[in-house]
């Protein structure tokens, strides 16, 4: 029982001379929060996968979909064809806009409003991460709000340790598709600073009838400096500013093709998308205090602030007429044909009920917050305990200003009547929340035991010409796993624990946070070079909720509401499997291998307005969570050149919850298969080739927003990279 008693939870009232204090791992110095064994092993009572910095360059992906296209238990669902606003779920979470899992950058939330409006229509360029990390179980409740299915951590570059380094890497391809990508900096233990520039443009692969263009430009730019007090002291400091800059200019569109037309042509797009185009700019700055009070106490503060502007401009709707999802997925014919025609700039519109409705969803986003974690390692012969408690005050604002007008096709090209401007939407909303979380991990010999509770009190207001509410909700989170070595490279672990995703502002007061009890049981093997992990996985949903956005198929005056869900239940098992073979002639062959099968039903009956789910049977299977799908890669690699091939598959996917077999409007199943060569003459110069969708499969990716969307087709880059 007295070791038991030697936990810092305890040491925090008392420390008594017979504990001695541990050395946190080096590793956890960084913007990680994923603990890893020496190895290399991640050391969690949950399910955690890395897309490691080699593992990016190998492929040079600039979709995050595909970067995760290997990751178990991750849900992508399509839309533009680049990733430029992902859909990602995790273990059965709603995919649209991602908003249902948390998202961190450098272990800070990234999306525009977490609590307040946590659609991702921002995401960082995969292109200039150097790691990425999905983690779900019980270690989700260290990060929120979203914990029902588990969060992503994107890594940035950064500073250099050991001097001048850099690089410039630059692609060009079909399409005329570039991409430039350029860092540069310097650094010691004590100082040092890393520009870095990211650039990526397209014509694109669709194309109007009048041809005007369909692709994007967007930059990113960050920079980082760092100071630091000498390492050989007992009491550590250092100091690091984070500045970040963004914009995209894309001419892109929510207005898809009906199924007729998507097989005669699945790139085309209709004339009443001609004028469709965002623009949006992004700052972005954080401040990180680290203090290390000891070799065994770090506290990690970070300040941060984000805004995002966007505006919209884009086809909404007909002022009066079928809604665009329902009439592109119901046969031609009657007044469907007429609708289609003016979609395609066919025919012109007769009645002011067929104009067109096209306008700009203007919203402004801050997101600001300071956060603090600390971890606290003592070690005292038989038990290890390494403490960790984190808070975080968090603030959102969100403007909204949505307005439209009508516009007629006439002889193929939009034009606008004379008709004033609707305002659709006048919003302010903010969000404050207060969140804390305490996690132990006591090692008793060969088990940790990890307890953890993490609590959101969260406050929301919603102002509007014709609303103006307050609500103040708070949840407990508790959360247990256990992880048990009974060898050397040799994990079994488990845990369940309470998930949690908060209402939006402005809800009325029947709605209900999403909430769920999810558990999980898993073996993880490791060692130097190889790693496998098997994970059983159960999300008892006691209240599933789906929110209206124009992204997942709504329109008019259904946009930003939440609806309860009511009860379901998601399982099914991942599994992950690599390895690398050392091979004569120094060469290298890493193979990696994954695969999901996942279970989803609905337990109660209700009708709703999110058109995801619509009218719900008990049984109904949930929409765009596929009952099963894989990834491999293999490479062969050396020195001086290397080979790969990336192949990822899932089977069809539900466009609505339902239990009927798939038909025609439903998504089809999908195989992909990806390659890449690349030579290095010197060790300063690397010449690169990658190949994406190299069968040109053509299968449909998604009926949301509006229509079927295609996946993107082959693709060709020729890069060189050079550095110092």
């Amino acid at each position: 029982m007295r070791a038991l008693l030697r936990s810092p939870i305890l040491l925090l009232l008392a420390a008594p001379a017979w504990a001695d204090p541990g050395e946190l791992d080096e590793a956890e110095a960084d913007d990680t929060v994923i603990v890893y064994e020496p190895d290399g092993t991640p050391r969690v009572a949950g399910s955690a996968n890395v897309v490691t910095e080699e593992e990016l360059e190998r492929f040079e992906y600039d979709d995050i979909g595909r970067v995760l296209s290997a990751t178990p238990g991750v849900y992508v669902r399509g839309e533009d064809g680049f990733g430029l606003r992902p859909n990602i779920g995790l273990r059965g979470a709603n995919s649209d806009r991602s908003a249902k899992i948390t998202l961190l950058e450098d272990g800070v939330p990234l999306t525009p409003a977490p609590y307040a409006a946590p659609a991702a229509y921002y995401f960082p360029m995969a292109t200039r991460m150097v790691g990425v990390e999905v983690f779900k179980g019980p270690a989700a409740i260290q990060h929120g709000p979203q914990t029902v299915g588990g969060a992503i951590n994107l890594l940035t570059r950064r500073v250099p340790l050991g001097g001048p380094d850099g690089m410039v890497d630059f692609a060009y391809g079909m399409r005329n598709t570039a991409k430039l990508h350029a860092w540069a900096g310097t650094g010691t233990e004590r100082a040092g600073i890393v520009a870095e520039v990211t650039h990526l443009g397209t014509d694109g692969f669709k194309h109007l009838p009048d041809g005007g263009p369909t692709g994007f430009q967007r930059t990113d730019l960050m920079l980082k400096a760092r100071v630091a007090s000498d390492p050989a002291l007992a009491t550590r400091h250092a100091l690091t500013l984070k500045l970040g800059w963004g914009q995209e200019h894309s001419h892109e569109t929510y207005l898809g093709l009906h199924v007729d037309d998507y097989a005669d042509d699945p790139y085309q797009r209709y004339a009443a998308s001609a004028l469709d185009d965002m623009q949006w700019r992004r700052t972005q700055v954080e401040a990180t205090w680290q203090l290390d009070l000891s070799r065994a106490v770090r506290i990690r503060t970070t300040a941060y602030h984000h805004w995002l502007g966007r505006q919209w401009f884009k086809l909404n709707q007909f002022r009066s007429g079928p809604s665009l999802h329902g009439l592109l997925q119901s046969p031609e014919g009657g007044q469907s044909a007429v609708y289609l025609a003016i979609l395609r700039g066919e025919q012109d519109p007769t009645t002011p009920d067929q104009a067109l409705m096209l306008g700009t969803n203007d919203r402004a986003f801050h997101s600001f917050g300071v956060q603090t974690r600390v971890r606290w390692r003592v070690r005292s012969g038989v038990v290890d305990s390494q403490l960790e408690a984190g808070v975080r005050v968090h603030g959102d604002v969100v403007d909204r200003l949505h307005t439209q007008g009508a516009f007629y096709p006439i002889d193929g090209r939009l034009k606008r009547d004379d008709t004033p401007l609707e305002t659709t939407l006048d919003a302010h909303t903010t969000a404050t929340a207060l969140a804390a979380h305490v996690q132990e991990d006591l090692e008793i010999g060969a088990v940790h035991l990890l307890p953890g509770v993490r609590t959101e009190i969260v406050r929301t207001a919603y102002r509007s010409p014709d609303e103006d509410t307050d609500a103040l909700r708070a949840v407990v989170l508790p959360g247990f796993g256990a992880l048990v070595e009974p060898l050397d490279g040799l994990q079994v672990f488990g845990g369940v624990y309470r998930g949690f995703s908060p209402v939006a502002p402005g809800q009325p007061a029947e709605v209900r946070p999403e909430t769920s009890i999810s558990s999980e049981l898993g073996v993880r093997l490791g060692s130097i070079g190889s790693r496998a992990e098997i994970v059983g996985f159960v999300n008892d949903y006691q209240n599933l909720t789906g929110q209206c956005t124009f992204s997942g198929g709504c329109a008019g005056t259904q946009i930003d509401t939440q609806y309860n869900g009511g009860k379901a239940w998601v399982y099914g098992v991942e599994g992950v499997a690599e390895k690398e073979w050392l091979l004569p002639g120094r060469l290298r062959v890493p193979v990696s291998a994954s695969y999901t099968w996942t279970e989803s039903r609905f337990r109660t009956g209700f009708v709703s307005g999110f058109p995801q789910f619509g009218t719900v049977e008990p049984g109904d299977r949930l929409p765009y969570v596929p009952g099963h799908q894989a990834g491999a890669r293999l490479a062969l690699e050396h020195d001086r050149f290397g080979f790969g091939v990336g192949a990822s598959a899932r089977s069809g996917m539900r466009d609505m919850a339902g239990q009927d077999p798939l038909g025609p409007t439903d998504v089809p199943a999908q195989a992909l298969v990806d390659l890449n060569a690349s030579v290095r003459p010197t060790d300063q110069l690397a010449i690169y080739s990658t190949v994406v969708n190299a069968t040109n499969t053509h299968v449909l990716e998604s009926w949301r927003p509006f229509g079927a969307r295609p996946t993107a087709p082959f693709q060709l880059m020729v890069g060189i990279k050079v550095r110092p």
